[in-house]
């Protein structure tokens, strides 16, 4: 499971850095990255941007009842020069 977070994050990190490569708005300085399906697979990726050189925010999930957690999804935000 470990092996799968971290190829999960290595594969967002270079779709973020090439995502990131694009013309921003003028008005873009931060980008929402996930849903990851695990909170484990979003500090992984938000990890690997921190380590890009990109400043990431902390990971906060969103979604899902108190007695269904099955449907939680994990996110970050990357900020960026604008």
């Amino acid at each position: 499971m470990k092996a799968k977070n971290f190829l999960l994050g290595l594969g967002l990190a270079l779709f973020l850095s090439l995502r990131l490569a694009a013309p921003a708005k003028a008005d873009a300085c931060s980008y929402r990255m996930g849903p990851f399906l695990s909170q484990d697979a979003a500090q992984a990726a938000a990890q690997q941007a921190r380590y890009l050189g990109f400043e990431a925010s902390g990971v906060w999930g969103q979604g899902g009842l108190y007695s269904d957690w099955s449907n939680r999804r994990y996110f970050f935000n990357v900020f960026y020069a604008c």
